[in-house]
C-alpha cells in the first residue's frame, strides 16, 4: 500500500530503500502462501561478485550512485561469539576509523580474580600465584602496587573449543615426540648391554622403559598456568595488565595493555593458538577480563556487515564504512551458548554506546516467544533506546512454524535465508544456472508462530567472509539465516548512511517501515 505519511524524511527513506531493495528483500515471507521467496535470475559478471552478495539486495547499485553511503556514521553492535580483533578486513573503515569500538565479553567466561595485592620487591621482581618469580620490567617503574591473578589456558572459559582441541593434539604430538626419542634411546643403550653386563644396569635401563610406559599411559595436560598482573597507571588512571603467555616468568619485555576502547590493544595468547585477546576492567580492579571469541562465527558475521579490504572492494562486506561494536553472548563455558543474563547485558553496552543497529544471528526453539525479560528488553531498544535490531529466523525449516526465539520476538526485524542463482553459480559451484529461479534456502525456518508470527524480510543467506586468524584461514563459506541477517543489517547501515549524509534522521521502526 502507498505510504499515506507526508513527512519529507519517511517519504525519502521509503524512495531510498526502494533503490536499495530486490524482490528477495522486499518479499514477505507468507508461510502458509508463498514458503519460498522469488529472485531474480540474472547472473552477475563479475566472476566474485556474488562470494558476498550485494547486487541481489541493491546495494551495488546504491553505492556506484553515492559512493559514500556505505555505512559511514553507522554503529553495529554484533551480538554473537565475539570477534577476532585481527582478522583480515576488519581493522578499519573505508574512511580510515578504527573498524571496532570495543570488545566486551557479556557471558563473563574470560573473567579473573585480582582482588588479592603485593608490593614488588627491591630487585624488580614478585612472586606470582603460580609460584613463579616474575621479572618485571622498565613499565614497573613508579608502580608500588600490583593485583595478581592467574589463568589457566585451557580453563579459561571464552577460548574456543576448535583451538583447545587443537592445542591439545599439538602438545600431545610434541610430547609423543619426545617421549619416543627418549624410549630408542633407553633401549639402543639396553640393546648395547654387553652379554656379562651387571644385572644392576639391566634392570635399571628395564626400570626406565616401565617408566616412560606409564609416563604415556597416564598421559594428562592441563595446559599452562598463566600469571597475571593488573595495575592503575599514574597519574592517567588508566588500568593496565600484563599477561605472561610463554608461562616462563621473565615480563621484562612484556608490553601493557589498557581496556580496549582506550588505546585498542590486542594480544596472542601464544603456544600456537593463534588467539587473539583483549582486556576490560571491571569492579575497581577486583576483576579482569580477558576477551576473546567464542568461535570463528561472529567474525564471519561481522564481515558481512562491515568488511573493508582496501585493496580489493569486491571481498567487502556489505556497509564497509560501518564500525562495529563486539559484544560477545556465546559462553565458551556452554558450547557458545547464550543466556539470557549475557544478551541483555549486550543490549546495556550496546544502548550505552549509543549503537544505530544490532545483528543478533543467534537462536533456538521457543514456547512462549514475546514474553520474558530478554524480549522486554529487545521490545525497550527498538521501542525506546532507537535501536533498530536484526535476528537470524533459524535453521529449521522448510515445516511451517518452525520459526524460534528472537525472531519469533515483535520487536527484531527477523530475516529468513535467500540464495540467487550467481550466489548457486559461485558459492557451490552449481552448472547451469541460466534457468534457475532464487529461492529461499530450505532450511530456511518459517511461520507462523502461535501467536501469528512470520519473518519479515529474506536477504542473501551464504556468503565468503573473513574467519579468526585461529581458523588458520583467511576466510570461508558459510551458510544459513546467521549469514541473511547480518546482510539486511548491512543494507540498513547504508540506508541510515544516506539518510545522515542527506541530513535526516529516522527511527526503527520508520527504517523497518521502508524495508519491509
Amino acid at each position: 500500500p502507498v505510504s499515506c505519511v507526508s513527512r519529507p524524511d519517511i517519504m525519502f527513506v521509503r524512495r531510498l530503500s526502494c533503490q536499495v531493495a530486490t524482490v528477495s528483500l522486499l518479499v514477505h515471507t507468507h508461510a502458509l502462501r508463498m514458503p519460498f521467496a522469488r529472485g531474480s535470475t540474472v547472473r552477475m559478471a563479475a566472476s566474485n561478485a556474488a562470494t558476498l552478495p550485494k547486487q541481489e539486495t541493491g546495494i551495488s547499485a546504491l553505492l556506484d550512485a553515492q559512493p559514500e553511503a556505505d555505512g559511514r556514521g553507522t554503529l553495529v553492535a554484533v551480538l554473537d561469539t565475539g570477534c577476532d580483533l585481527a582478522a583480515a578486513g576488519l581493522q578499519e573503515t573505508s574512511d580510515g576509523r578504527p573498524k571496532y569500538v570495543d570488545f566486551i565479553d557479556c557471558t563473563g567466561g574470560g573473567d579473573i580474580d585480582t582482588s588479592k595485592k603485593v608490593k614488588p620487591a627491591e630487585d624488580g621482581t614478585l612472586e606470582g600465584l603460580s609460584g613463579r618469580t616474575l621479572k618485571l620490567g622498565g613499565w614497573a617503574e613508579g608502580v608500588d602496587e600490583f593485583r595478581l591473578g592467574a589463568l589457566r589456558l585451557y580453563g579459561l572459559g571464552s577460548m574456543p573449543t576448535s583451538v583447545l582441541r587443537r592445542l591439545k593434539e599439538e602438545r600431545k604430538a610434541a610430547f609423543v615426540m619426545q617421549h619416543q626419542a627418549a624410549v630408542s634411546a633407553v633401549q639402543r643403550e639396553l640393546d648395547g648391554l654387553a652379554d656379562g653386563a651387571p644385572k644392576e644396569a639391566k634392570r635399571d635401563l628395564e626400570l626406565r622403559l616401565e617408566q616412560y610406559d606409564a609416563m604415556m599411559d597416564g598421559y594428562t595436560d592441563h595446559g599452562p598456568l598463566l600469571d597475571v598482573l593488573l595495575w592503575r597507571q599514574q597519574p592517567s588512571g588508566v588500568w593496565q595488565a600484563v599477561i605472561d603467555v610463554d608461562g616462563e616468568g621473565d615480563l621484562s619485555a612484556a608490553e601493557p595493555m589498557a581496556p580496549y576502547a582506550h588505546a585498542r590493544q590486542v594480544g596472542d595468547m601464544g603456544h600456537g593458538s593463534a588467539l587473539t585477546y583483549c582486556v576490560q576492567v571491571y569492579d575497581e580492579g577486583e576483576r579482569l577480563s580477558v576477551v576473546t571469541d567464542a568461535g570463528s562465527h561472529g567474525t564471519h558475521v561481522a564481515g558481512i556487515v562491515a568488511a573493508n579490504f582496501a585493496l580489493d572492494s569486491a571481498l567487502n562486506g556489505v556497509a564497509p564504512g560501518a564500525q562495529v561494536l563486539a559484544c560477545k553472548i556465546g559462553d565458551g563455558r556452554l558450547g557458545s551458548a547464550e543466556t539470557g543474563t549475557g544478551l541483555v547485558r549486550a543490549l546495556i553496552a550496546a544502548k550505552a554506546r549509543g549503537c544505530d543497529l544490532i545483528n543478533l544471528s543467534y537462536g533456538e526453539p521457543a514456547w512462549q516467544h514475546d514474553s520474558g525479560r530478554v524480549a522486554e528488553t529487545f521490545t525497550a531498544a527498538v521501542r525506546k533506546w532507537g535501536m533498530c535490531v536484526f535476528t537470524s529466523a533459524g535453521n529449521d525449516g522448510p515445516a511451517l512454524s518452525s520459526l524460534g526465539s528472537p525472531g519469533a520476538l515483535s520487536a527484531p526485524i527477523c530475516v529468513g535465508a535467500y540464495v540467487s542463482p550467481a550466489m548457486m553459480a559461485e558459492q557451490y559451484s552449481m552448472l547451469p544456472v541460466a534457468d534457475v529461479s532464487g529461492a529461499s534456502y530450505s532450511f530456511s525456518s518459517r511461520g507462523p508462530t502461535p501467536d501469528g508470527f512470520m519473518p519479515s524480510l529474506c536477504a542473501p543467506g551464504g556468503a565468503i567472509a573473513p574467519v579468526p586468524r585461529h581458523a588458520l584461514q583467511g576466510k570461508a563459506q558459510y551458510h544459513g539465516t546467521s549469514m541473511s541477517s547480518p546482510n539486511a543489517c548491512g543494507v540498513a547501515a547504508c540506508v541510515l548512511s544516506a539518510l545522515k549524509q542527506a541530513g535526516l534522521s529516522v527511527g526503527p521502526i520508520e527504517l523497518r517501515r521502508a524495508l519491509e
